[in-house]
This record gives C-alpha cells, structure tokens and sequence, in this order.
C-alpha cells in the first residue's frame, strides 16, 4: 500500500510514523518465501555485486512489460571534460513540451549501468512525456568520490548546452534517480544554484540521504540499525557501499544532503520510501525537513517493503510504486508550470 500525501503545518510527521512503515506486507512475505532464490543477495568483491546486481536488474527488464512505441531512444556521449556515455529518450508525443529529466541510475555508487533501469526511464518518457537523459557516471572504487557528482555535473551542462539541438527546455529541467543515484540528483539540486541552472523538480527513489554514523545517531534515526539483514539492500553492503566510495567526509552535504543548511532551496520533491529499509529514517527525516521548509512535496511510502522493491515487476505493490513514480513526475511538471 502506498501512502501519498500533500505538505501539511505539522513538522515531523513523516519520521514520526515509521513504526507504522514498517508492519509486514502480506505479498512481499509470500513472495520472498517463495522465491527466495530469485532475490539479489550481495557479497564478495566489487565485480561479485555487480554481476549479482546486474543480473537482479536485467531480470526485472525481462519480467517487465516492454515499452518500445512512443518514443526515440539514443546512445551518445559528452566531448569534455571526459567521455561521458548518456542514453536519450525523447517522447514522440506531440504533447511533449521538451522538459528534460537527469536520470541516475541506483548501485551504491559502485554498480550499475545504463540497461538495469532502462525501463524506469522509457516509463518516464513515455508516460510523463519528459525527456530522459542517463547517465553512466563513474563508478566506485575503481573512482571515487566525487568522479560520480562531476560526472552529474558534466550531464547537467550538456543539457543546457545542447538544448537547441535536442530541443530541450533549459527551463523545465528535473533530475530523479534510484538509491544511489537518487544522491546523485539530490546532490545536484543543491550545487545546482552556483552552476547557474534552475532545477525545477526532484524524483527520488529509496535515496540514500546521509551517511554520517555520528549524524544518524544525533538525529535519532534507527532504520540502519533495525534492518540489519534485509533482503535487496542490508546494513552491511550499505557500509561497502560507502567505504568502496571514499568520501573525504561523511557529513559533507555532497555526500549526505539531508545534512545541508540550504534545504530551504531545494526543488518541488516527489520521494518514495520503502518501509523496511535500512535507507527508510535518512528519507522520512528528509521529508520532514523539506516540509519545515515550506518545499512543495509529495511522499509515497510502501509498508513493509525493502529497498526498491520494484525490481520485482510482478508484485502487484510494484504497479503500483510504477503509477506513482509517472504521477510524481507528472506532478513535478505541474508545479512547475505553476511557478
């Protein structure tokens, strides 16, 4: 079940309610019991995750329902400063209005790739009628920290400097990604004021938010520690994660956004949390903070769901997360167009 709801006065109701986030989901416990095998256990070496992630992933495309109609997809890659490759998916629609989506994809900054979450960005286009820009950002350990965030960096100035030939909005540009790559586009939306680009909206799936063990402890959030042997995403890969990153530190707001003192500038937000992941506090103390601050927002959370759950397309909760994903974006660009 997923829970959307509109900002309201009361601060902290998003943290608050976490308890209740985390009561079992009937369908997940059915289909984790009977498909156990099925589920991405992550260990050994950087190239193990990957491989076991790789194939999760590639999984979920097979399982899913193709999107091959409707829009025109795109292999190219920047000039400068480095090769980066990105995948374009432009709608076909003749609805489209050339607003343009920054995508990231998920893998604790070390997996993945532009054909895990190739389907996310078809739905984008084709549903929300946004232009889709992939990124295949660097990846740790092999470069860390912050390869990934120039990388992003790099993504953001290609767009507004081919935006003629791409018939793309430099106004209505929007970053989202998953996990990881939900860091990504929320680290964006911040830098984004001093790379003079206006953000207009932010897509965050399951993000990661903070990173700071001392951090985590001072504000009270416990889910790390409540989720110690999860299935998709636990407590320990979490920590490979961010050791095979290298940040120079933690608390950086480059590294842990919900730590930044300039919230108060971020984008209309649209976030979607999972009730029983490791990640689930650093986003709910997030939203309560973007609420605090008067940001537009919209939360969906999936009680007793792990870490991105959709990449089982066949649970009916993952139909779900899908139309609310399309309806979050759909309502970014409606705040825009407000604004």
């Amino acid at each position: 079940m997923s829970r959307e709801q509109m900002p309201s006065a009361s601060a902290g109701r998003w943290l608050s309610q976490r308890d209740a986030f985390a009561t079992e989901n009937v369908e997940w416990e059915e289909f984790y019991s009977n498909n156990r095998s099925q589920i991405p256990h992550l260990t050994g070496s950087v190239h193990q995750y990957r491989q076991t992630m790789r194939e999760a992933k590639m999984r979920a495309q097979q399982h899913g329902t193709p999107i091959d109609e409707g829009l025109k997809v795109d292999n190219l890659s920047t000039d400068s400063p480095s090769r980066l490759k990105l995948r374009i998916y432009k709608p076909l629609s003749p609805e489209a209005k050339g607003a343009v989506m920054i995508y990231f994809h998920g893998g604790g900054w070390a997996l993945g790739d532009l054909e895990g979450e190739d389907n996310i960005c078809r739905v984008l286009c084709v549903q929300a009628m946004l232009n889709v820009v992939s990124v295949d950002y660097r990846l740790a350990p092999e470069n860390p920290h912050p390869a990934a965030i120039q990388d992003a960096i790099t993504a953001l100035r290609w767009v507004c400097q081919t935006n003629l030939t791409h018939e793309f909005d430099k106004s209505k540009i929007y970053v989202g990604g998953t996990s990881a790559g939900a860091n990504l586009a929320a680290v964006l939306s911040q830098l984004s004021p001093t790379l003079g680009v206006d953000i207009r909206g932010q897509l965050l799936l399951s993000p990661v938010l903070c990173s700071s063990e001392l951090h985590y402890q001072r504000m009270g959030l416990k889910s790390m520690e409540q989720f110690v042997d999860t299935p998709i995403l636990d407590q320990r890969s979490m920590k490979q994660f961010i050791e095979w990153y290298q940040p120079y530190d933690r608390a950086d707001p480059t590294v842990s956004p919900l730590l930044s003192r300039d919230l108060g500038g971020s984008p209309p937000s649209f976030i979607m949390i999972c009730g029983r992941d490791p990640l689930r506090d650093e986003a709910l103390a997030y939203a309560d903070k973007l609420e605090e601050r008067s940001i537009p927002l919209r939360v969906a959370v999936y009680q007793g769901m792990p870490h991105a759950f959709w990449i089982f397309p066949e649970l009916t909760t993952s139909k779900t997360a899908t139309q609310d994903m399309i309806n979050g974006a759909r309502w970014l660009s409606s705040e825009a167009r407000s604004t």
